[in-house]
């Protein structure tokens, strides 16, 4: 009898110190939650992603958007965002849940913010019915890290891992969009690939402009295939969302465009960076029909002679091949090559001082650790009238290896140096 006693006295009270103090400690890890989350004085920015998935090709699913958000103590959350590039705002309600943790809820509709998790093909939705873009709008609610000050969150659904920082006080919200804007066209403007180095690890970054990296190692065949990787532009740079990029850890870190504009860093580590190398975005851009003009203003006296040299056998003349005392070098242009592995070199001359010609001469082209060697080897490309005047002679001064740096950052279409490594003095800008 006794031990029915004692058993009946402690039990209840057992339970009732359980209960009570996990609901007490839910409780009031909910209210400290509310109160960080309206205690932003300016709003949050959340940079969400909707979900992510490397063997698809579905720019929707990786592309990272950013939201401004407001939240009150009665409920409300006000929504801001760039919808088809006009700034809106939306107002609904939100709030923190317990659901075997505490989990942030936009528990009515927000025009802006279900847009990426509503499945309804009625909107206009990519992917397929009943899928829509298979975005989240309820996240548990992670660590805060104090260090870089902002709040982690994980789709509850999805499991992407999402961050909100406070905006700063102050900050006008179209404007801090206008900013981002600004940062996406700086870097994905041109639209040409980037390149990722860690160690003596180079990758190829396609697609950037659609906030999304098709990567490839560099020189692979880019024809099909490659992992695709979402990215959110921030104002200060990018994020990369995944983990890692083709076995390159990047930690979900941010990319911080540096002090001189020419490479996004990793803030974990300085030794991992993004940048548009001056050779891809040379072959890039020339494939895509852009031709580079040699500066004259720039151009070495190695060069200044060759030309020197070439228009006096075109006012003399070579053998059978006839001279004209009006004929003229005009200048040189870099084009695109006859394949991948090629850059054109034009010679733009006048044979009598009234007509304008050219002639392409192929070099070779291949790229180590952002180096760039060009080599002429003779009989590349037809209708080369300057080999009748010692032409080759002037392609092949450009024989030999050369850095090629971008003059403004980003921006390939700005001007290029290109110096050639065994000669400080040669060295060329084309525009």
């Amino acid at each position: 009898m006794f031990g029915v006693i004692v058993l009946a006295s402690c039990s209840p009270r057992v339970d009732d110190i359980f209960d009570d103090t996990a609901m007490i400690r839910l409780e009031k890890r909910r209210t400290e939650l509310i109160n960080r989350f309206m205690g932003a004085q300016n709003g949050w920015v959340m940079q969400y992603f909707a979900q992510s998935d490397p063997t698809s090709s579905d720019t929707a699913k990786h592309s990272g958007y950013n939201f401004l958000m407001e939240f009150r103590e009665d409920g409300t959350v006000t929504v801001g965002a760039k919808v088809n590039g006009i700034y809106k705002t939306e107002t609904s309600m939100w709030d923190v849940i317990n659901d075997n943790s505490s989990v942030l809820t936009f528990n009515t509709f927000n025009e802006i913010f279900h847009y990426y998790s509503n499945p309804d093909p009625e909107l206009g939705l990519w992917g397929a019915d009943g899928e829509g873009v298979g975005g989240d709008y309820e996240f548990m609610i992670l660590e805060y890290n104090e260090q870089e000050n902002y709040q982690l969150l994980k789709g509850k659904k999805r499991s992407c891992y999402i961050r909100m920082y406070p905006l700063a006080a102050g900050e006008e919200w179209e404007s801090y969009l206008d900013k981002i804007d600004a940062m996406d066209q700086y870097l994905f403007g041109e639209k040409i690939q980037l390149d990722l180095y860690s160690g003596d690890t180079h990758l190829t970054l396609f697609n950037g402009d659609k906030h999304e990296f098709r990567a490839f190692p560099y020189g692979a065949d880019t024809l099909g295939g490659g992992t695709y990787y979402g990215l959110i532009v921030t104002e200060k740079g990018l994020r990369v969302h995944d983990e890692e990029i083709l076995e390159v850890p990047v930690n979900r870190a941010e990319f911080r465009l540096s002090a001189d504009k020419k490479r996004l860093v990793s803030v974990l580590n300085s030794n991992l960076y993004i940048t548009l190398d001056g050779a891809t975005a040379l072959s890039s851009h020339a494939d895509h029909g852009r031709v580079f003009s040699a500066d004259p203003a720039t151009i070495s006296s190695t060069i200044t002679e060759g030309m020197a040299t070439l228009e006096h056998w075109l006012k003399t003349g070579v053998g059978s091949a006839k001279g004209n005392p009006n004929a003229k070098v005009l200048g040189f242009d870099l084009v695109a090559g006859e394949d991948s592995q090629q850059i054109g070199l034009q010679i733009d001359y006048s044979s009598n001082g009234t007509n304008t010609l050219s002639n392409t001469f192929y070099l070779t082209k291949s790229v180590n650790k952002g180096i760039c060697t060009l080599k002429y080897e003779g009989a590349m490309g037809d209708k080369n009238t300057l080999k009748n005047y010692n032409g080759e002679d002037f392609v092949r001064l450009f024989d030999g290896a050369y850095t090629m740096e971008l003059v403004k950052g980003f921006t390939a279409s700005e001007g290029i140096m290109i110096q050639k490594t065994q000669d400080s003095n040669f060295s060329f800008k084309v525009l």
